[in-house]
């Protein structure tokens, strides 16, 4: 790890995964348990990860073979995920604000607004961005441009999305700024302390250079939030369901361009349904602004 743990400080490492054909390694931070990749990208590789090819034919490098195909199955994840938002803040009065940070095509913050909340997605991919907006979602390229000023939002979600930032603790921060006294952080990512890492180890599918620069594990991410000015509130692991198709083209090896559309043509759009995720690498974890 070059320089210290941006959660904890220290500056001690151990090896995650050794350095892949493209020069991308794992590395594991011996003070508090942050994993992250090796080298960290420069601003232009990580921007091109998310591209339109990420969402239409990206399942080779951690992203989806047609992200929109899925629709229904993303507002199905979309209800679930604010069922586990609205566990912890229910306002009673006015509709309360959500800031939504790596929207993709604006789903949960779609979703959101059915449900009573003013939403604004965060969204830095032009491609993704344009969808989200084609269905009536605020959307904004960074926490920077959120139309709100500070001590304005109730919650601020990181579904997915916290472990792809090079700065999490800044954006953690930019986050907490924005929240009123008691406000949330709601953030779904990948437990590098689950059964399903521990037993995968360097096969771990979350091992995805250079789109995942992140890993987490329950102190790790106490570590995160706490650096960054929140109370950190609880980490449980997530339900969460896919289509098969998704399942199918994530499959597909890298080696081989293209299959991985081959491989979704071949599923029938009835093979769509949600399957539920069977592992235990998902997780939820919630922290809240100080009162």
């Amino acid at each position: 790890m070059t320089g210290p743990c941006p959660a904890c400080g220290a500056g001690g490492t151990t090896v995650l995964r050794g350095p892949d054909a493209d020069g991308w390694g794992y590395l594991r931070c011996t003070g508090c348990g942050l994993g992250r990749v090796d080298p960290l990208p420069a601003p232009d590789q990580l921007a091109a990860v998310y591209d339109r090819e990420y969402f239409l034919d990206g399942g080779s490098r951690g992203g989806y073979q047609d992200y929109e195909a899925d629709a229904r199955v993303h507002r199905r994840t979309a209800r679930r995920r604010l069922d586990r938002v609205e566990a912890h803040h229910r306002p009673t009065a006015g509709r309360p604000v959500l800031v939504d940070v790596g929207a993709a095509t604006g789903h949960l913050a779609a979703v959101a607004a059915e449900r009573g909340w003013d939403p604004v997605a965060v969204e830095p991919s032009a491609w993704a961005a344009d969808q989200a907006r084609a269905r009536g979602v605020v959307v904004v390229p960074s926490l920077d441009d959120v139309p709100h000023g500070p001590g304005a939002v109730d919650v601020v979600t990181f579904f997915q999305s916290l472990e792809h930032v090079p700065d999490p603790v800044g954006d953690l921060a930019r986050a907490a700024a924005l929240l009123r006294p008691g406000g949330l952080v709601v953030s779904e990512t990948w437990d590098l302390s689950s059964r399903t890492a521990q037993a995968a180890g360097a096969a771990w599918q979350q091992l995805t250079a250079p789109s995942v620069l992140w890993l987490l594990d329950p102190a790790s991410g106490a570590a995160l939030v706490r650096r960054a000015g929140l109370e950190p509130v609880s980490w449980r692991r997530s339900p969460k369901s896919v289509s098969l198709a998704t399942v199918l083209g994530q499959l597909a090896p890298a080696g081989v361009p293209g299959l991985g559309r081959v491989l979704q043509r071949a599923v029938p759009v009835t093979s769509r349904v949600p399957v539920p995720y069977p592992l235990d690498d998902l997780v939820t974890f919630v922290a809240r602004r100080p009162a």
